[in-house]
C-alpha cells in the first residue's frame, strides 16, 4: 500500500524538512481540535417545517412540508462551513438545489442549550459572511432545532427537526461531492501552510496505521482508519487509493465509484 507523501513534497519545496529534523521539533495536536459537545465534522440536519421572525415579529405562513437540509462541516473544529439545501427541488433560476450557498463561520459561544456560530471573512465577490449566523439548539444533548440568522436584515428562521430516511439519503448525495470540491478549493486557495500541516500530519499518521492493519490482514480495521484519515483530510490521495482497494476486496462497487470520482477530480 502506498503511504501518503504530501509532507515530503511540502518540506522539500519549503526547505523545512532539514530544519525540523535538526531542531527535533514536535507538533502538539492537543490544542488543534476544540472540545465540542456535538460532532460537527459532518453534521446534517433535516427539517420539514420552519417559522420566520422578522424584526421580532413572527411571519404567519404555513411552511409544513418545506423540506430543508442543513449541513455543517469542519476539518479542524475552528472553521466551519454551513450550506443549506432545498430538498423539494432545484431553484427555478439557478437550476440547483442550494438554498443558501456555503458560508464560513466560527463558534462564538456554546452552552448546555445551544451552539452559536457567526460568519467571518468574505466570499469571492467580497460579500461579508458576518451578515450570517447559525444556532444549533440542544435538548438532551441532541440538536432538535436550528436557527439561521440574517443579521443585516434582522431575520431569524427557525427550523424544526424532521426524520426521513429517503430525504437523509438525498441530502447526503446532494452534498458529499460538493463538499469535497469545496474542501479542495479551500485547501488550495484559503488555508495557510500553518493550517495545512497539522491536518496533513494527523491524516498521514492515521492512514499509515490503516496500512499496517491492512498488511496484517485486518481489512475491517484498515477501512475504519482510512475513512478517518479521509474524514480529516478529504484530499489525502493515498488514503483514498487505499480505501478504494479495500472496497474492491469486499465488493462495495458503489463506494469504489465514488472514490474514483474524487481521485479523477484530484488528478
Amino acid at each position: 500500500m502506498k503511504i501518503f507523501n504530501f509532507l515530503k513534497s511540502v518540506f522539500a519545496k519549503k526547505k523545512l524538512l532539514t530544519n525540523i529534523s535538526n531542531k527535533k521539533q514536535s507538533i502538539d495536536l492537543s490544542g488543534m481540535i476544540k472540545k465540542i459537545s456535538v460532532d460537527l465534522s459532518d453534521f446534517q440536519f433535516l427539517s420539514d417545517n420552519h417559522i420566520r421572525i422578522q424584526n421580532g415579529q413572527k411571519i404567519n405562513a404555513d411552511n409544513k412540508g418545506a423540506w430543508r437540509g442543513i449541513r455543517v462541516k469542519t476539518s479542524n473544529s475552528n472553521t466551519f462551513y454551513v450550506t443549506m439545501y432545498n430538498m423539494n427541488g432545484n431553484h427555478p433560476v439557478w437550476g440547483d438545489n442550494i438554498q443558501m450557498a456555503e458560508k464560513q463561520m466560527k463558534i462564538i459561544k456554546e452552552t448546555d442549550r445551544e451552539i452559536i456560530f457567526r460568519g467571518f471573512g468574505t466570499d469571492a465577490m467580497n460579500n461579508s459572511f458576518t451578515d450570517y449566523g447559525l444556532t444549533l439548539h440542544k435538548k438532551n444533548r441532541k440538536i432538535n432545532k436550528v436557527s439561521l440568522h440574517l443579521h443585516d436584515r434582522n431575520i431569524d428562521i427557525i427550523y424544526d427537526k424532521a426524520d426521513d430516511k429517503e430525504q437523509a439519503t438525498t441530502l447526503n448525495e446532494y452534498s458529499d461531492f460538493d463538499n469535497f470540491k469545496n474542501f479542495i478549493h479551500k485547501w488550495n486557495s484559503v488555508l495557510s501552510m500553518d493550517e495545512k500541516l497539522p491536518i496533513a500530519i494527523e491524516s498521514d499518521r492515521i492512514n499509515n496505521h490503516g496500512t499496517n492493519l491492512y498488511n496484517n490482514e485486518d481489512l475491517t480495521g484498515a477501512i475504519q482508519y482510512f475513512e478517518e484519515a479521509i474524514k480529516l483530510m478529504p484530499n489525502n490521495n493515498d488514503a483514498l487509493k487505499n480505501l478504494k482497494i479495500c472496497y474492491k476486496k469486499i465488493g462495495e462497487q458503489d463506494k469504489v465509484y465514488d472514490i474514483e470520482k474524487k481521485l479523477n477530480y484530484l488528478s
